[in-house]
């Protein structure tokens, strides 16, 4: 039988990891943070499809060795998977700084629905503003207005 290829990556350079794929039973995130020697530490996780409840557990059990050991974590381009369960899972954030994230954005214009990255600097004073994040439509130029409840989707930000 052929071994499937792998549903979890990791790309390394020094301070910097790369995560794409499902974050799941298989992803081994406890012996990924015993690689990390020092901080600070960029997690870029835009390429994560998919995180299950075993992943969380493991993702949580990451953040918290890098704590232990004074990691500074800064997360970029937090995939929507990821920002749904630092939403229902405080620890899923742990004590990292968000610095970008994804969320949703449709275009009544032509229709256009998808995910825009977002600068946590930027957005922050919108919000707490009571204001809506707003995005140019990437297929006609319009106005791409956000596509999710703004009092649910960035409660992670908190």
């Amino acid at each position: 039988m052929a071994e499937s290829a792998p549903t979890f990556t990791v790309a390394s350079a020094p301070g910097r990891l790369v995560m794409a794929g499902r974050i799941d039973e298989r992803a081994r995130l406890a012996e990924l943070a015993e690689t990390v020697t020092a901080g600070p530490l960029v997690v870029d996780l835009g390429d994560v499809a998919y995180i299950n409840s075993l992943g969380v557990r493991d993702w949580v059990m990451f953040l918290r060795r890098l704590a232990e050991r004074g990691v500074e974590v800064t997360l970029e381009r937090c995939a929507e998977p990821m920002v749904l369960q630092m939403n229902m899972i405080l620890d899923a954030r742990g004590h990292a700084r968000i610095a970008s994230f994804v969320a949703p954005f449709a275009c009544d214009g032509c229709g256009w629905e998808g995910g825009r990255l977002i600068v946590t600097a930027e957005v922050l004073p919108v919000v707490e503003g009571g204001g809506t994040p707003e995005a140019e439509c990437p297929e006609c130029q319009g106005r791409a207005r956000f596509a999710d409840f703004v009092d649910r989707y960035f409660l992670f930000l908190a």
